[in-house]
Protein backbone atom coordinates (compact mmCIF):
# COMPACT_ATOMS: atom_id res chain seq x y z
CA UNK A 1 0.00 0.00 0.00
CA UNK A 2 1.52 3.26 -1.09
CA UNK A 3 1.39 6.30 1.09
CA UNK A 4 0.78 9.61 -0.65
CA UNK A 5 2.92 12.36 0.72
CA UNK A 6 1.25 15.68 1.19
CA UNK A 7 2.92 18.41 -0.84
CA UNK A 8 4.57 21.02 1.27
CA UNK A 9 3.54 24.57 0.58
CA UNK A 10 6.38 26.57 -0.92
CA UNK A 11 7.18 30.00 0.43
CA UNK A 12 8.93 32.64 -1.62
CA UNK A 13 11.37 35.13 -0.11
CA UNK A 14 9.77 38.54 0.32
CA UNK A 15 11.50 40.13 -2.69
CA UNK A 16 10.54 37.24 -4.97
CA UNK A 17 6.95 37.22 -3.73
CA UNK A 18 6.67 40.95 -4.35
CA UNK A 19 8.00 40.56 -7.88
CA UNK A 20 5.63 37.64 -8.51
CA UNK A 21 2.64 39.71 -7.42
CA UNK A 22 3.74 42.57 -9.69
CA UNK A 23 4.21 40.23 -12.65
CA UNK A 24 0.72 38.81 -12.10
CA UNK A 25 -0.76 42.29 -11.73
CA UNK A 26 0.84 43.31 -15.02
CA UNK A 27 -0.62 40.24 -16.76
CA UNK A 28 -4.08 40.92 -15.32
CA UNK A 29 -3.99 44.63 -16.18
CA UNK A 30 -2.80 43.87 -19.72
CA UNK A 31 -5.55 41.29 -20.24
CA UNK A 32 -8.57 43.10 -18.79
CA UNK A 33 -7.39 46.68 -18.37
CA UNK A 34 -6.32 48.43 -15.19
CA UNK A 35 -9.72 49.78 -14.20
CA UNK A 36 -11.56 46.50 -14.87
CA UNK A 37 -9.09 44.41 -12.86
CA UNK A 38 -9.78 43.82 -9.20
CA UNK A 39 -7.46 42.89 -6.33
CA UNK A 40 -9.21 39.51 -6.31
CA UNK A 41 -8.19 38.99 -9.96
CA UNK A 42 -4.55 39.64 -9.12
CA UNK A 43 -4.66 37.37 -6.06
CA UNK A 44 -6.25 34.56 -8.08
CA UNK A 45 -3.59 34.82 -10.76
CA UNK A 46 -0.81 34.88 -8.16
CA UNK A 47 -2.31 32.01 -6.16
CA UNK A 48 -2.35 33.99 -2.92
CA UNK A 49 -4.90 35.40 -0.49
CA UNK A 50 -5.70 39.06 -0.09
CA UNK A 51 -3.81 39.14 3.19
CA UNK A 52 -0.60 38.18 1.46
CA UNK A 53 -1.02 40.84 -1.21
CA UNK A 54 -1.76 43.50 1.38
CA UNK A 55 1.53 42.71 3.10
CA UNK A 56 3.23 44.22 0.07
CA UNK A 57 0.70 46.59 -1.53
CA UNK A 58 -2.00 48.65 0.12
CA UNK A 59 -4.34 48.77 -2.86
CA UNK A 60 -4.55 48.51 -6.65
CA UNK A 61 -3.06 51.96 -7.16
CA UNK A 62 0.01 50.86 -5.18
CA UNK A 63 0.48 48.04 -7.71
CA UNK A 64 0.39 50.56 -10.55
CA UNK A 65 2.85 52.82 -8.76
CA UNK A 66 5.23 49.88 -8.23
CA UNK A 67 5.08 48.99 -11.92
CA UNK A 68 5.79 52.63 -12.73
CA UNK A 69 8.74 52.54 -10.34
CA UNK A 70 10.20 49.58 -12.24
CA UNK A 71 10.25 51.61 -15.44
CA UNK A 72 11.58 54.73 -13.76
CA UNK A 73 14.43 52.93 -12.01
CA UNK A 74 15.50 51.21 -15.22
CA UNK A 75 15.63 54.44 -17.21
CA UNK A 76 17.30 56.45 -14.44
CA UNK A 77 19.87 53.67 -14.05
CA UNK A 78 20.62 53.85 -17.77
CA UNK A 79 21.56 57.52 -17.29
CA UNK A 80 23.65 56.90 -14.17
CA UNK A 81 25.62 54.13 -15.92
CA UNK A 82 26.05 56.11 -19.13
CA UNK A 83 29.73 56.54 -19.99
CA UNK A 84 30.96 60.07 -19.30
CA UNK A 85 31.69 62.19 -22.34
CA UNK A 86 35.44 62.52 -22.86
CA UNK A 87 36.60 64.80 -25.66
CA UNK A 88 40.30 64.55 -26.72
CA UNK A 89 42.15 67.89 -26.88
CA UNK A 90 41.76 69.75 -30.19
CA UNK A 91 39.29 67.15 -31.48
CA UNK A 92 37.11 68.43 -34.29
CA UNK A 93 34.59 65.82 -35.41
CA UNK A 94 33.36 65.52 -38.95
CA UNK A 95 29.64 65.95 -39.53
CA UNK A 96 29.15 62.18 -39.81
CA UNK A 97 31.16 61.52 -36.63
CA UNK A 98 28.99 64.01 -34.77
CA UNK A 99 25.81 62.43 -36.14
CA UNK A 100 26.92 58.91 -35.24
CA UNK A 101 27.89 59.97 -31.71
CA UNK A 102 24.61 61.78 -31.00
CA UNK A 103 22.60 58.97 -32.59
CA UNK A 104 24.28 56.43 -30.32
CA UNK A 105 23.53 58.51 -27.22
CA UNK A 106 19.86 58.85 -28.18
CA UNK A 107 19.62 55.12 -28.95
CA UNK A 108 20.91 54.20 -25.48
CA UNK A 109 18.10 56.12 -23.85
CA UNK A 110 15.43 54.84 -26.24
CA UNK A 111 16.42 51.22 -25.63
CA UNK A 112 15.96 51.72 -21.90
CA UNK A 113 12.51 53.24 -22.45
CA UNK A 114 11.30 50.69 -24.99
CA UNK A 115 12.86 47.62 -23.37
CA UNK A 116 9.49 46.81 -21.84
CA UNK A 117 7.10 48.79 -24.02
CA UNK A 118 4.08 46.76 -22.87
CA UNK A 119 4.55 47.83 -19.26
CA UNK A 120 5.24 51.42 -20.30
CA UNK A 121 2.02 51.55 -22.34
CA UNK A 122 -0.02 50.10 -19.50
CA UNK A 123 1.37 52.43 -16.85
CA UNK A 124 1.03 55.55 -19.02
CA UNK A 125 -2.55 54.78 -20.03
CA UNK A 126 -3.76 53.67 -16.61
CA UNK A 127 -1.81 56.38 -14.83
CA UNK A 128 -3.59 59.17 -16.69
CA UNK A 129 -6.43 58.90 -14.20
CA UNK A 130 -4.38 57.96 -11.16
CA UNK A 131 -3.51 61.26 -9.49
CA UNK A 132 -0.06 62.07 -10.77
CA UNK A 133 1.45 58.62 -11.40
CA UNK A 134 2.51 59.58 -14.92
CA UNK A 135 3.66 63.03 -13.84
CA UNK A 136 5.85 61.44 -11.19
CA UNK A 137 7.45 59.08 -13.72
CA UNK A 138 8.22 61.85 -16.18
CA UNK A 139 9.52 64.22 -13.51
CA UNK A 140 12.09 61.74 -12.18
CA UNK A 141 13.20 60.73 -15.67
CA UNK A 142 13.47 64.39 -16.68
CA UNK A 143 15.63 65.20 -13.66
CA UNK A 144 18.08 62.38 -14.40
CA UNK A 145 18.17 63.08 -18.13
CA UNK A 146 18.61 66.84 -17.88
CA UNK A 147 21.45 66.53 -15.39
CA UNK A 148 23.40 64.25 -17.72
CA UNK A 149 22.55 66.18 -20.90
CA UNK A 150 23.71 69.45 -19.36
CA UNK A 151 26.94 67.78 -18.27
CA UNK A 152 27.61 66.44 -21.77
CA UNK A 153 26.78 69.71 -23.50
CA UNK A 154 29.03 71.59 -21.10
CA UNK A 155 31.94 69.22 -21.76
CA UNK A 156 31.48 69.45 -25.53
CA UNK A 157 31.24 73.25 -25.37
CA UNK A 158 34.38 73.59 -23.25
CA UNK A 159 36.26 71.33 -25.69
CA UNK A 160 35.19 73.49 -28.61
CA UNK A 161 33.29 70.66 -30.31
CA UNK A 162 30.03 72.62 -30.31
CA UNK A 163 29.29 76.34 -30.43
CA UNK A 164 28.80 78.39 -27.26
CA UNK A 165 25.27 77.74 -26.02
CA UNK A 166 23.03 77.73 -22.96
CA UNK A 167 23.21 74.05 -21.97
CA UNK A 168 20.35 74.50 -19.50
CA UNK A 169 18.00 75.66 -22.27
CA UNK A 170 19.26 73.24 -24.95
CA UNK A 171 19.00 70.17 -22.69
CA UNK A 172 15.35 70.93 -21.92
CA UNK A 173 14.57 71.75 -25.53
CA UNK A 174 15.86 68.44 -26.88
CA UNK A 175 14.53 66.36 -24.00
CA UNK A 176 11.03 67.79 -24.48
CA UNK A 177 11.02 66.78 -28.14
CA UNK A 178 12.29 63.26 -27.51
CA UNK A 179 9.82 62.79 -24.66
CA UNK A 180 6.89 63.71 -26.92
CA UNK A 181 8.09 61.23 -29.55
CA UNK A 182 8.41 58.42 -27.00
CA UNK A 183 4.94 59.06 -25.56
CA UNK A 184 3.38 59.14 -29.03
CA UNK A 185 4.91 55.80 -30.02
CA UNK A 186 3.91 54.14 -26.75
CA UNK A 187 0.36 55.48 -26.58
CA UNK A 188 -0.46 54.90 -30.26
CA UNK A 189 0.96 51.35 -30.39
CA UNK A 190 3.13 52.39 -33.31
CA UNK A 191 5.93 50.07 -34.52
CA UNK A 192 9.10 51.07 -32.70
CA UNK A 193 12.23 51.60 -34.81
CA UNK A 194 14.82 52.79 -32.30
CA UNK A 195 17.51 53.36 -34.89
CA UNK A 196 15.25 55.49 -37.11
CA UNK A 197 14.05 57.60 -34.17
CA UNK A 198 17.60 58.09 -32.87
CA UNK A 199 18.90 59.02 -36.32
CA UNK A 200 16.19 61.61 -36.93
CA UNK A 201 16.73 63.10 -33.46
CA UNK A 202 20.48 63.28 -34.13
CA UNK A 203 19.94 64.97 -37.50
CA UNK A 204 17.75 67.60 -35.85
CA UNK A 205 20.22 68.18 -33.01
CA UNK A 206 23.31 68.42 -35.22
CA UNK A 207 21.98 69.92 -38.46
CA UNK A 208 18.65 71.51 -37.62
CA UNK A 209 16.16 71.71 -40.48
CA UNK A 210 18.24 73.36 -43.19
CA UNK A 211 18.94 71.29 -46.32
CA UNK A 212 22.48 70.13 -47.11
CA UNK A 213 24.48 72.58 -49.21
Amino acid sequence: MSVLKKKRRTYLPAAERRDQILDCALEAFAEAGYHATSIADVCSRAGIGRGTLYQYFGDKRALLEALAERITQRIVKSFSERARLRVPPDFKPTREQALQFVEQRFAEVLRAVFEDAATARLVLRAGRGADGVVDGILRRIDEAAIERLEEELRAAKEAGVIRPLDEHFVARFFLGGVEKIVLAYIEDDRPIDIRAIAREAALLEVLGIYPDE
